[in-house]
């Protein structure tokens, strides 16, 4: 899987890692300063996606997901980065966890 970082409302994109680990996943998301706004993408070979993003500020923090085509949103937004961050592993781990715990549309 890819992780990539996209900052400033999209405008700086930098890919952290094509073959990516747990670890670096947790140390992405602890480093990036979430008073601004940043997206990290989790990507699959097969065109499959996850997004969380946002900041702690006035856009708040939001998650999305692509999956065979559809495209589907978070209804209640992440509270936390630690949030977001767990999202992202359960994605990454492929046990499906992240959708049973959070309702999306």
């Amino acid at each position: 899987m890819e992780l990539m970082v996209l900052s400033n409302y999209s405008a700086e994109e930098k890919i952290i890692s094509d073959s990516t680990t747990v670890d670096q996943i947790k140390n992405t998301m602890k480093g990036l300063n979430w008073n601004e706004f940043h997206q990290a993408i989790l990507s699959t070979d097969n065109g499959n996606w996850i997004e969380v993003g946002g900041n702690l500020n006035e856009d708040g923090l939001s998650v999305m997901y692509e999956e065979n085509g559809q495209q589907f949103v978070i209804n209640k937004p992440p509270s936390s980065v630690d949030q977001m961050t767990k999202i992202l592993i359960s994605y990454f781990n492929g046990d499906g966890q992240y959708k049973k715990e959070n309702e999306f549309e």
